[in-house]
């Protein structure tokens, strides 16, 4: 039986399986954060919705070989994006700790920029660094599911700190879990009369992810840095480093 073109590598790239996913994606985190402040039950679903796609499109594009440079770009950026938006709904509704929630933010995007700036003037084919010196990074790029984890358990730790901020949330599921002072003052909600909300609990659990997405974004973003610095050595002072315009 003949496949139907749609589901084969045609030449319409803007109508790829993954492509379409991805303008979904960004359809998807728009109506979630436009949603968040009156709905915010609806905004994690839609949120997480558009997260989870994200590893469907992949999925699809090696299953129907409808891979492109529009779309591993356009999966990335809207990933950056995504987080990043997150992370600004996180400094509004925390003021007294929004350089954190800042600092992650610009982690995240110097990081991802740097790696891909420094992928594409050594003409690698792909920004994921495979060979770095470091075991953690290369066992998150090397590992699907290592890596998943890591990034799951940061949307998953941002989206648990948006709902301790709702009353409703701050009163459920309570859990009698002692925590140090200085932790249950550092989000409103954490700690109840010695308990914690189930949503709260949630965020500790997945803050060892958290804490090791962190430290590849570091690594990689000084790994980025050299092949930049080795780069224009190669080239030597006189030579005009490659423009993105």
């Amino acid at each position: 039986m003949t496949q139907h073109w749609f589901y084969t590598r045609h030449g319409n790239v803007w109508i790829y399986i993954p492509n379409l996913i991805g303008y979904a994606r960004i359809a998807s985190t728009l109506t979630a954060f436009l949603l968040a402040p009156q709905y915010p039950s609806v905004f994690v679903i839609l949120y997480f919705l558009g997260f989870v796609a994200d590893e469907t499109d992949g999925r699809l594009a090696r299953k129907y070989k409808q891979t492109s440079t529009l779309g591993a770009v356009l999966d990335m950026v809207t990933d950056r994006v995504s987080t990043a938006g997150l992370l600004m709904l996180l400094c509004k509704t925390y003021p007294n700790i929004f350089i954190l929630f800042l600092s992650l933010l610009m982690l995240d995007l110097f990081s991802h920029w740097f790696q891909m700036y420094s992928t594409l003037v050594a003409g690698s084919a792909t920004h994921k660094d495979v060979h770095s010196h470091s075991f953690l990074v290369r066992l998150y790029y090397q590992k699907r599911v290592f890596m998943g984890f890591c990034c799951v358990s940061c949307e998953v730790l941002y989206l648990m700190c948006f709902l301790c901020s709702q009353p409703r949330y701050q009163s459920l599921g309570l859990l009698r879990v002692p925590l140090p002072h200085q932790l249950a003052r550092l989000l409103p909600g954490m700690q109840k009369e010695g308990q914690i909300p189930a949503v709260a609990m949630l965020a500790l659990t997945a803050l060892p992810g958290v804490l090791t997405k962190q430290f590849v974004n570091c690594v990689q973003l000084k790994n980025a840095m050299a092949s930049l610095i080795a780069h224009d050595q190669q080239l030597g002072d006189t030579a005009s480093p490659p423009k993105l315009d």
